[in-house]
């Protein structure tokens, strides 16, 4: 995807950043995450995700991570899954998160991929993960892709849970419409003439992503809107049930 060019820069030059891009943390400001600071941030935000989903409900036994960076929710998945397979397109995202994690990763398997899919044989996860990635995508379909990617890999009764914003969820987030798609337009010019410190950022409508997971087959769709800890900003996550239809 044509994000992917700079999530890779991204992962060469300040990963932690990348993924939990809070003012004052960019390796350049001289106050970066150290990796403990980073692991504790990831185990703050998934306490708050994990009660939701097992709420929702959700098997334990292995979870697909889409987007896992360098580690921030890997840890926290190993130590509530059985298994977990990691997946990034960065290759420098994945050998940080393998060094920060250390021996917690023991029961990770981390895989590289270069578009939106899940190199798995069907149907043998239990769940799939994804936070604060979805919305970095320079297209929608790559988000499609992976949802479908999901529900060909994730067992049926499995659940998914990923963040995607909406507009109104996030209230630290003013940028009206307009402004959003203005600023992704120019920032999508600045790609084609090689610019790297880049970062879109997509909201999109409720009433998409439902039709989207209903289309691919997936049941019960939820959408929660709630509080993190961490920034006391609420985060919008949906959460489906691999449904018994396999014609998606």
């Amino acid at each position: 995807m044509k994000s992917n060019i700079e999530w890779r820069f991204w992962g060469r030059t300040d990963p932690l950043w990348s993924v939990a891009s809070w003012p004052g943390k960019a390796a350049a400001d001289g106050a970066a995450w150290t990796d403990d600071e980073f692991l504790s941030l990831g185990k703050s935000d998934f306490d708050d995700i994990l009660r939701q989903w097992e709420h929702y409900g959700l098997s334990k036994e292995r979870c697909v991570e889409i987007g896992c960076g360098a580690g921030r929710m890997t840890s926290q998945l190993a130590s509530a899954f059985g298994s977990v397979a990691a997946l990034d397109v960065s290759a420098e995202q994945i050998d940080r998160a393998k060094r920060i994690l250390g021996e917690r990763a023991s029961n990770c398997e981390f895989l590289i991929v270069d578009k939106p899919s899940i190199p798995l044989p069907d149907g043998t996860a239990s769940a799939m993960f994804s936070c604060h990635v979805f919305q970095h995508f320079a297209e929608f379909g790559g988000v499609v892709e992976y949802l479908s990617e999901a529900h060909r890999v994730v067992r049926v009764g499995g659940t998914i849970c990923f963040h995607v914003p909406v507009p109104g969820a996030h209230r630290n987030s003013t940028a009206s419409k307009i402004r959003l798609a203005t600023r992704n337009v120019a920032l999508s010019i600045k790609r084609m003439f090689g610019g790297r410190r880049l970062m879109e950022y997509h909201r999109y409508s409720p009433t998409l992503i439902f039709k989207t997971l209903e289309q691919l087959g997936f049941d019960e769709p939820e959408m929660r809107i709630f509080n993190m800890k961490s920034n006391g900003d609420a985060h919008s996550f949906f959460f489906a049930r691999r449904s018994q239809q396999c014609d998606a």
